[in-house]
């Protein structure tokens, strides 16, 4: 099913993906020719789960550095999107799963 996203939802996610495609070029799976990333979405009832699995970059950092980027993701999934987000890294690669308030995002 597709589903309309508001104008005012627009910005907040174009900044958490460019964000994750920036951090995966530079440091991730985008950085490696054989680096993948699968982004899936559910439909949980009033949230969807945006799910962003990286695999086959370089090794995932034992203690990432919270940066601005990560507090920018922070700002607009909470604060704009009504929703909340974690990212862990595992042996294959880093995960993202972000969870949003539908009613956050619909027009």
């Amino acid at each position: 099913d597709n589903m309309n996203i508001a104008a005012r939802s627009a910005t907040p996610l174009a900044l958490v993906f460019h964000e994750l495609a920036t951090n995966s070029a530079k440091y991730g799976a985008l950085s490696s020719e054989d680096g993948t990333v699968d982004l899936t979405i559910a439909d949980n009832g009033g949230t969807l789960l945006l799910r962003w699995v990286e695999r086959g970059g370089p090794p995932a950092p034992q203690d990432p550095v919270q940066g601005f980027g990560s507090r920018l993701v922070e700002m607009s999934v909470t604060g704009q999107l009504g929703g909340k987000w974690a990212r862990r890294f595992e042996k294959d690669g880093m995960v993202c799963e972000l969870t949003v308030l539908k009613d956050a995002i619909a027009p």
